[in-house]
């Protein structure tokens, strides 16, 4: 079945109801992106999270989605996506936004740049979208900064790297 039809049947699943059969045809299809889509996929996964709407197990098995894909595809390219998914999160999916970035923090290692990568994806898209990733970001810093203050500061010096972020100027360092 292709993509395009897995994430539609997705979408229509994400509320679940409680039915168990429901969920693991969600997990089944989670798995079958996991394995073979490409990482384009990874924007739509995005859109999918809503606070009102999605389970919570079966949105942390779709976060773990994007991620597993991300290994497979390339980071590099899945951060890209991922930055254009990031817009469908604000604001109706604020509580897995921030879980989202959470795990990208946690996920950044020296074999895996995330967050270098994620943040020079953040380019590409308006600067009111990244103002409000870099809010969350630095949200989880002041929540955890004893887990969290390196890689924040690292993913803002990313940002700060750039002379413009979604088309308007921000900052230069020399």
């Amino acid at each position: 079945m292709p993509d395009r039809k897995l994430l539609e049947e997705l979408y229509r699943m994400r509320d679940l109801n409680g039915n168990d059969d429901d969920l693991e045809r969600f997990t089944d299809i989670l798995n079958e992106l996991c394995e073979k889509a490409s990482a384009d996929v990874i924007a739509d996964l995005c859109r999918m999270l809503e606070d009102d709407v999605i389970e919570p197990s079966a949105a942390g098995d779709l976060l773990e989605t994007i991620f597993y894909i991300s290994e497979r595809c390339g980071i590099e390219e899945s951060m890209h996506y991922l930055a254009l998914g990031i817009p469908g999160l604000f604001p109706r999916a604020e509580g897995w936004a921030i879980r989202l970035h959470r795990m990208l923090l946690d996920s950044d290692r020296p074999d895996a740049p995330y967050i270098e990568y994620y943040g020079t994806a953040l380019r590409g898209i308006p600067a009111r979208i990244v103002r409000r990733a870099a809010n969350t970001v630095l949200e989880i810093k002041r929540a955890q900064p004893e887990l969290y203050t390196e890689k924040v500061d690292l993913f803002t010096e990313v940002l700060m790297r750039g002379e413009e972020i979604g088309g308007n100027r921000v900052c230069t360092r020399h």
